[in-house]
């Protein structure tokens, strides 16, 4: 089972080691959670792994991907945990759940839900011991979508800029459509994910920025050679301002 999520900007930073952004891809995910009206309330880094290797400590890369997401917890003022699950099992009932002191606990997923609820999300009243990975998604995400009520909001982070420090200074929101540069502009359906982020990097002391670039389906080409910049911002009126289009060489200076 394979979700890894890959696009030309990352294969960009990656090629070019541009050690100052940061993502996560794979079975990994930096997740936002919130409630109906976009309060962030929790941060998890939910990591998917073989099951035989459930048990081993995290990788160093694990480990620099939750004390990224710690740093804006802390700063944000918010509870950040650390979700371990096995990716290729039939059926998961329990899954390791630890703080950034890397102690695990082991828990049911009832037991999940109830942690989740303990930080003010929304959980529902139905609840199974067990859940299954598939085709699609794996059984967190699952479990997620049944545990977890409808008034939730939640959101990945897709990219980090870090400051000289080492420090994240932006989280940025990749998007890609066929549309044009020019035409392009965000979609209202996602401004509830747009203000999740947002909330919490008012609470955090980050900028939160939208990077667009055009995905051409015929023949199949992810342009990156151009980018359009948007500031999001939900304490404003209007909330998210165009900062226009840059060359791809302008990227580590926006």
């Amino acid at each position: 089972m394979n979700y890894y999520r890959s696009n030309a900007l990352y294969d960009f930073i990656s090629a070019k080691n541009i050690s100052q952004f940061k993502f996560v891809v794979g079975n990994a995910w930096q997740l936002v959670y919130g409630d109906n009206s976009c309060k962030p309330l929790v941060l998890i880094f939910a990591v998917g792994v073989p099951l035989s290797e459930l048990n081993n400590t995290p990788t160093l890369a694990e480990k620099d991907a939750f004390n990224l997401l710690s740093v804006a917890g802390v700063n944000a003022n918010l509870p950040v945990r650390y979700i371990r699950f096995a990716s290729d099992a039939a059926e998961v009932d329990t899954v390791r759940v630890s703080d950034n002191s890397y102690v695990y606990t082991n828990m049911t997923m009832p037991q999940l839900s109830a942690l989740f609820g303990s930080f003010g999300l929304p959980v529902s009243n139905t609840q199974t011991s067990k859940y299954l990975n598939d085709k699609t998604s794996s059984a967190y995400h699952n479990w997620q979508r049944s545990s977890l009520g409808a008034a939730l909001t939640v959101s990945d982070i897709d990219l980090w800029r870090l400051n000289k420090s080492g420090n994240p200074e932006i989280v940025f929101e990749l998007k890609r459509s066929y549309y044009d540069l020019e035409r392009w502009k965000p979609f209202t359906d996602d401004y509830r994910n747009f203000m999740l982020i947002s909330n919490l990097c008012n609470k955090a002391g980050l900028q939160f920025k939208i990077i667009y670039n055009q995905r051409i389906k015929t023949p199949f080409e992810d342009k990156i050679d151009k980018l359009k910049i948007f500031t999001v911002d939900f304490s404003k009126t209007p909330p998210i301002s165009e900062n226009g289009i840059i060359m791809l060489n302008e990227l580590e200076n926006i």
